[in-house]
């Protein structure tokens, strides 16, 4: 092209410049927004007033400095910048975190109403929950939620309790029944928890559908066991980054995708043949009173068979983890050379009120009057905080925090496991467990006036467990009924980790999984336990059997 053409060519060149420059300055700020929307903006903007730990990095934020286990991170935190409650970034949410006792308290039971929302996960209820529909506790809040926690606290409250007395014989029984059978009169070492596994799940089976199994290794059991504690571990925000990080759940080949897809279509396929099994008993006439054979009878016509599902799926997978973390934890505590002491103090206080152990054992489940057990139950409830992080709210609206406002629908995470190690409200020995913090004497056992909140496992205010009285007796039947026929010792080459923080197999599971441990079980008095177990099978013979 000669240059005489390119000359005369300038003036329209020229002319297009002023066109193009605005398209490209929008182009540009189109994507330093998207730049910025992606790699630092959250749902929630930044809080006034409220102080926000350093060290966010783009598209994560916190994430990456938190590790594995986010409660002994942010635990950390607050004692180094000296604020209990301070706000973080997990990737593109803005999440407010509540450490100390006194804070936990005053922002569960002060804001109840504002904290009452649940935040919606992408991988557990998007892609988990799509069939089955949310269990209680992680519902948003709606009426339907409303619903199924006015049931459950029907169904699952101190009233109703009696109800279940036959029951909670019948799998206390088989305890100690098979620990008596396996142990060969102490000779073998045993790991105790699957037999509590056992005991936590068949007490919710029956509840649900009115169906136990009798073995501790039925592979149904298992299955059920092996799948709720693998959704466990995808629930947690450090084992699923893609929650809050958007991109991650587009990359290819997404193995945390394919992974929740598979736990949910086993979950779903023994949730099936958990209800075909109650409508054939139905269909047989052998059905027991339960609450998938109240519904599936018209029974109860308030909720939806979506809602049914959300109540039975609360119930099998709330306790079989929770129950069977709390007292495999205690029964590792009681088994060290000073927790012995406590077990010889629980066995006399036991006597005390019950000089005949028979009289204990069928007391067990009706009632909780040992002052030195419930001690036990409630320091293992606040040492061995099985959700350290609790579940994650969102408040339904503004929080005025000391003069900062919390947003509505914001992400508040509840540091469990560091109020209940809050030397400031349970003194020096706070990381230490210790039974007898909860009793006003020791000679004779005199349990503390309980007042307000003791400790922060059941959470508190509206969405607090709706399973906590149940699961207090649970506790309670077992430990009667193990202390008084077994001296518990722990083993010499497979002993209990007892750290409340390092007794977790796996810091990144939403309920902890304790370390595997053995424990000999020294017989008090095979006589009288033989005698107690024969008087029980013949009690339970006929309760829930098919």
């Amino acid at each position: 092209m000669s240059d005489h053409h390119l000359t005369d060519r300038w003036p329209s060149i020229l002319q297009r410049v002023p066109d193009a420059a605005p398209l490209a300055v929008a182009l540009a700020i189109i994507l330093i927004c998207a730049i910025y929307r992606f790699t630092l903006d959250t749902d929630i903007p930044y809080i006034r007033g409220l102080p926000e730990i350093p060290g966010a990095v783009p598209v994560f934020g916190h994430l990456l400095s938190l590790g594995e286990d986010h409660a002994s991170s942010c635990e950390k935190w607050w004692r180094q910048y000296g604020h209990s409650v301070f706000q973080i970034r997990l990737g593109n949410t803005r999440a407010v975190v509540v450490n100390s006792f006194e804070d936990c308290r005053k922002m569960l039971l002060g804001h109840q109403n504002a904290l009452i929302d649940r935040p919606t996960l992408y991988t557990f209820h998007g892609v988990i929950s799509s069939t089955q529909g949310f269990t209680i506790g992680s519902s948003p809040w709606d009426d339907s939620c409303k619903k199924k926690r006015k049931a459950a606290g029907t169904a699952l409250g101190r009233p109703a309790l009696r109800n279940y007395h036959p029951m909670l014989d019948l799998e206390s029984y088989c305890i100690v029944r098979d620990l008596y059978r396996d142990s060969h009169e102490g000779e073998v070492e045993l790991n105790v928890r699957p037999y509590i596994q056992r005991y936590a799940l068949n007490t919710t089976l029956t509840l649900c559908y009115g169906i136990r199994m009798d073995e501790v290794y039925d592979e149904l059991l298992r299955e059920i066991l092996h799948v709720g504690s693998a959704i466990s571990l995808l629930r947690s925000a450090s084992e699923n980054l893609q929650d809050y990080v958007p991109l991650l759940r587009y990359l290819p080949r997404n193995e945390k995708n394919a992974r929740s897809k598979e736990l949910r279509d086993r979950r779903d396929a023994y949730l099936n043949l958990l209800l075909d099994k109650v409508r054939a008993m139905i269909k047989k006439g052998t059905d027991k009173p339960c609450i998938s054979a109240a519904i599936l009878k018209d029974e109860e016509t308030k909720l939806t068979g979506v809602e049914v599902s959300s109540i039975c799926l609360s119930l099998v997978s709330g306790g079989f983890e929770t129950i069977p973390g709390t007292l495999t934890s205690a029964i590792g505590s009681l088994s060290t050379k000073e927790g012995q002491i406590w077990q010889d103090r629980a066995y006399e206080d036991i006597k005390r009120y019950y000089p005949d152990i028979r009289d204990a054992w069928t007391s067990s489940f009706q009632e909780e009057k040992v002052p030195y057990i419930n001690a036990i139950i409630k320091e293992a409830g606040r040492f061995y905080t099985v959700s350290a992080m609790s579940l994650p709210r969102k408040t339904a609206t503004e929080v005025n925090w000391n003069g900062a406002i919390i947003p509505a629908k914001t992400m508040m995470l509840i540091n469990a496991q560091a109020g209940n190690h809050d030397v400031d409200h349970f003194g020096s020995d706070a990381g230490n467990f210790n039974p007898e913090r909860w009793l006003k004497s020791t000679d004779p056992p005199v349990e503390k006036e309980s007042i307000g909140l003791g400790h922060l496992s059941f959470g508190a205010g509206s969405r607090a467990c709706s399973g906590q009285y149940i699961a207090s007796r649970l506790l309670y039947a077992a430990l009667v009924r193990m202390i008084t026929s077994y001296k518990i010792v722990a083993s010499e080459t497979e002993p209990p980790n007892t750290d409340y923080v390092d007794y977790n197999q796996f810091k990144t599971a939403l309920v902890a999984i304790p370390r595997d441990f053995k424990v000999k079980l020294i017989p008090r008095d095979s006589a009288v336990t033989k005698e107690c177990l024969e008087m029980a099978e013949e009690r339970t013979r006929e309760h829930y059997r098919e």
